[in-house]
């Protein structure tokens, strides 16, 4: 494989163009080769929006955990309210909904993200 530049042997291909490059022409960051002058702004910044996505899906089991304790919570206070003035409450019935939907979704939430971690990290 020759760089796209010269007629030289290339040493890697660049990050963001795709192009064969040799070493006169390649920046190494670190975390991949990048054109020299030309590109290496557009790697680093490619680089850090991997690293973000990274991050983003480490916290991804916290973040599945507010939703169906926010919707158990308020079954919770309408069941609440709807017991003290009798089981045939709207509020009530209401209440035993958010319940079941809060619990639907926390079981839902734990299947998927075991099934896509699982797919991750083969």
């Amino acid at each position: 494989m020759k760089c796209f530049n010269h007629e030289a042997d290339a040493i890697g291909i660049c990050k963001h163009c795709q192009r064969a490059i040799c070493k006169d022409c390649c920046t190494d960051l670190g975390f991949g080769l990048a054109c020299k002058d030309t590109h290496e702004s557009d790697v680093s910044m490619l680089n850090s929006l991997i690293e973000n996505n990274k991050r983003a899906y480490e916290s991804q089991p916290k973040a599945t955990m507010f939703g169906p304790l926010f919707f158990i919570f308020m079954g919770l206070v309408f069941s609440y309210f709807g017991y003290q003035k009798g089981l045939d409450n709207l509020s009530f019935i209401i209440g035993v909904g958010f319940i079941v939907y809060g619990i639907a979704i926390f079981v839902y939430n734990k299947l998927f993200f075991k099934k896509v971690t699982t797919e991750y990290e083969t």
